[in-house]
């Protein structure tokens, strides 16, 4: 077994917190990216929401025409 020297322990706690420091960074960056893509997923989910409203007032407006059509059929041709 190898003895270490007080040196040698100092060294490789400096290089440990060196890693630690640049995981840190980068757990940061990677942060900064997640927050970004949260902001850009709600505003998709916020204009499908738009979307799907507009349709459905599409829909409903087809169905009353459709409705009003029909009637107006049923109507002409008796």
């Amino acid at each position: 077994m190898t003895d270490f020297s007080h040196n040698d322990l100092h060294r490789d706690m400096g290089r440990m917190e060196g890693q630690l420091s640049a995981m840190d960074d980068r757990l940061s960056k990677i942060e900064t990216i997640v927050e970004r893509i949260d902001a850009r997923l709600a505003k998709i989910e916020q204009h499908e929401g738009q979307l799907r409203g507009a349709w459905w007032v599409l829909a409903a407006i087809a169905t009353i025409v459709g409705g009003l059509a029909a009637v107006a059929i049923n109507h002409l041709w008796k």
